[in-house]
């Protein structure tokens, strides 16, 4: 199973706290783990994580990106819709993707779900739009092509435009109909729903495992997929698998006007429907729907996770369209958490690749709606003494303490939380937990900042130890890897992490020494599966191509926390070598505050970028690290050739969007030479915007204040002269 801790750390970390380098890492380290939860779920059948659980890991995604749109650049994740389709299946391409459904959890998600589709409508407030809702069915997405009443063709999901074609075990499920004998069935069209296994047929199938001696299944969800995807039908058809008709896709044309009687029409043609499927001509109405469904689903035959809502009118979804990767006219609401009553029997602090230090609750297990529980996630220090992250206080002001009797929730967390204390069942057994004000892998000093935006302190404490704590090393390798950072193409992700869990790699220096170890044989690269001379030579040619680099690219690849880019460039212009940056670090360690004062006299440096560069260098174990790098790479000088005649000196330039001619960082290179200065954010201070394609929030916000605008193109006449 993957692991609770880091799914914790992930879900835990406030993501508005994170500097311009963490939100980089953090992103990666986000989106290949969601990767690898698809490639297991979809490919092989077994998804390792409740499905609440992944829903709050897809929904912080979005956030990801929609705080910090520029994170797109980094990957194309948020494009995809599942997985890429098996290679033991030829493949099918869906003439109309099939998307996924965005989530909500409480009635205020279902209100919000209702007025934005009335508020895009331009619906007046009295006008009701019909809502159909469904059970949420938990099996496998399939769709199946009629071509004059004949199934031709059947497909998985997949990645959402392409799936496995599975034509010929969708045969074998009894209740789906081979042909279509009515007159009023399109020539061609193809039904969706969803494959799923009886909870009967699943407890009948793991009997017969264990009076077999083989090993029983794990869930009706996981069995029915793994059924469908059998290379051989006859194991599909062993299954008994059953099918729910809920929606369509290519059609030849629509013979219904409403989703509600679309679904009335697969009935007469022989489909199962949901019988719970309603037609809502009021918000109470389609709530009431939702209660009955929470209620009803611990009777049903099958399983079910939410309930899912469509507005009715066919025409207002066609004007609705879709966002993203789901419709703007569908939703799904989730079920709400199961709670529990159990014990705190100790709380350890783990260490995240950011340095924040998470509390976790060890528990007294607990049976919560089929799942053994043992962990309960408690957030930070602040969250253990009762404090909100907004300082109010929560739990009536409870602290939690080791041996206390809690209530906790699971939902869409992936360890539940600790929703209320039992302070009257305390007793001498009770401890106070003190939080550590030291890492507890590296015994750095683990402090609290100060945000320069909000000027709250942080809830979440750090390990100051960057580079040499090992709960961040791999972290900060695959950041010093990355793209805007020493970019070395090949050794990022999975392969980063292998030579990191072989020892070839534990620290930067190691990159640029890999070619010499392998051929004194100190390390076997070719060892590794999947690695051959050519790969390995491709390699080591890619770190050669970085073994010199300017100043501030090797402050920026450190991955120093709020030491961004636009940071590194100003400490590098003020400092110019490697050296100065040496004897800086030196007097910062006999005066600190005057270095301090030095460099925040700098324009556009603020105190807390400066404090976090000052106190990871002044680190003797991360100064001997840089040393090391530094004695394995060319470090040059950085010399900025400003030109005497741009009409862009001394302008106050921002970047945004995807650029065709050139990169992002070559276009902000150029602008530096031009002598301008290129910020991070439109502010009353700037003086142009450069868009590419797909500028975002920066576009809108540069017109408000009426910010000079210019294209790509436009930027590089500008930059020819």
């Amino acid at each position: 199973m993957m692991s609770d801790v880091k799914i914790e750390q992930l879900l835990s970390c406030d993501i508005l706290e994170l500097s311009e380098v963490e939100q980089v890492n953090f992103y990666l380290e986000l989106v290949d783990f969601l990767q690898d939860l698809d490639r297991i779920y979809y490919d092989n059948n077994d998804p390792q994580i409740d499905d609440n659980i992944y829903d709050k890991l897809k929904s912080l995604h979005i956030k990801m990106i929609t705080v910090y749109p520029y994170l797109k650049e980094h990957s194309k994740y948020y494009s995809t819709v599942g997985y890429k389709p098996s290679e033991k299946f030829n493949k099918i391409i869906h003439k109309v993707p099939m998307l996924s459904l965005s989530n909500i959890f409480d009635k205020d998600g279902l209100e919000d779900f209702i007025d934005k589709i009335r508020k895009y409508l331009n619906a007046e407030e009295d006008q009701f739009i019909e809502i159909v809702s469904e059970p949420k069915i938990d099996g496998l997405s399939a769709t199946i092509l009629y071509e004059k009443g004949v199934l031709t063709q059947a497909a998985t999901r997949g990645d959402g435009y392409q799936g496995e074609n599975v034509t010929e075990n969708i045969k074998t499920i009894s209740n789906i109909p081979k042909t279509i004998d009515s007159l009023d069935a399109p020539d061609r069209f193809e039904i969706r729903g969803e494959i799923y296994m009886t909870k009967s047929d699943f407890i009948k199938l793991n009997n017969k495992m264990v009076s077999e001696g083989k090993q029983t299944y794990v869930n009706p969800r996981n069995t029915a997929a793994g059924s469908l995807r059998h290379i051989d039908p006859n194991v599909t058809y062993s299954r008994n698998l059953k099918f729910f008709a809920y929606t369509w896709g290519d059609l030849s044309k629509i013979p219904c006007s409403t989703h509600f009687d679309m679904i009335n029409l697969f009935k007469r043609w022989g489909f199962q429907v949901s019988p719970y499927t309603k037609n809502n001509k009021s918000l109470n109405q389609i709530y009431e729907s939702y209660l009955e469904m929470n209620n009803l689903r611990s009777s049903l035959d099958y399983d079910i996770d939410g309930v899912v809502y469509k507005v009715n009118s066919i025409e207002l979804q066609n004007r609705l369209g879709f966002i993203s990767r789901s419709p703007r006219w569908a939703i799904a609401h989730k079920f709400e958490a199961e709670k529990a009553i159990t014990r705190i029997l100790d709380i350890e602090v783990q260490v995240g690749k950011t340095g924040s230090l998470t509390p976790v609750a060890k528990l007294e297990p607990v049976n919560i709606g089929g799942v053994l529980v043992k962990n309960a996630t408690l957030h930070n220090e602040d969250f253990i003494k009762g404090i909100n992250s907004e300082g109010l206080s929560i739990r009536e002001g409870v602290d939690i303490r080791i041996n206390d009797l809690v209530e906790i929730i699971r939902s869409g967390d992936v360890i539940p939380k600790v929703i209320s204390v039992d302070k009257d069942a305390r007793n001498k057994e009770t401890e106070e937990f003190i939080f550590p004000i030291q890492c507890p892998v590296c015994k750095s000093p683990a402090i609290k900042e100060r945000s320069e935006v909000t000027g709250k302190m942080s809830s979440t404490r750090r390990c100051t130890g960057g580079l040499y704590c090992e709960s961040q090393i791999l972290g900060c390798l695959e950041f010093f890897v990355s793209r805007n950072a020493m970019n070395i193409e090949g050794l990022g992700g999975k392969t980063m992490q292998l030579f990191f869990d072989n020892n070839f790699v534990i620290s930067p220096s190691d990159i640029f020494t890999l070619e010499a170890r392998q051929r004194n044989k100190e390390i076997n690269i070719l060892s590794l599966d999947g690695w051959g001379d050519l790969s390995m030579n491709n390699l080591f040619s890619n770190i050669n191509e970085r073994r010199s680099v300017t100043l501030d690219k090797l402050i920026y690849s450190l991955g120093i926390r709020h030491v961004g880019i636009n940071t590194s460039k100003l400490i590098a212009q003020q400092l110019n070598s490697l050296q100065n940056l040496y004897e800086i670090i030196a007097e910062a360690n006999n005066d600190y505050n005057k270095i301090l004062n030095f460099l925040t006299d700098i324009d556009g440096l603020g105190k807390v970028a400066i404090e976090s560069f000052l106190t990871f260098l002044t680190n003797e174990e991360n100064l001997q690290i840089l040393k090391r790098l530094s004695d394995e790479i060319e470090v040059r000088d950085l010399d900025i050739v400003i030109n005497p005649n741009s009409v862009v000196q001394g302008l106050n330039i921002v970047f945004t969007g995807k650029f065709n001619g050139m990169s992002r960082s070559e276009a902000k290179d150029n602008a530096e030479r031009m002598g301008a200065k290129v910020l991070s954010s439109v502010t009353s201070r700037t003086d142009l915007l450069i868009i590419g394609d797909e500028p975002g929030s920066k576009l809108k916000k540069a017109k408000e204040l009426e910010i000079k605008i210019v294209t790509e193109l436009e930027w590089l006449d500008i930059v020819k002269g």
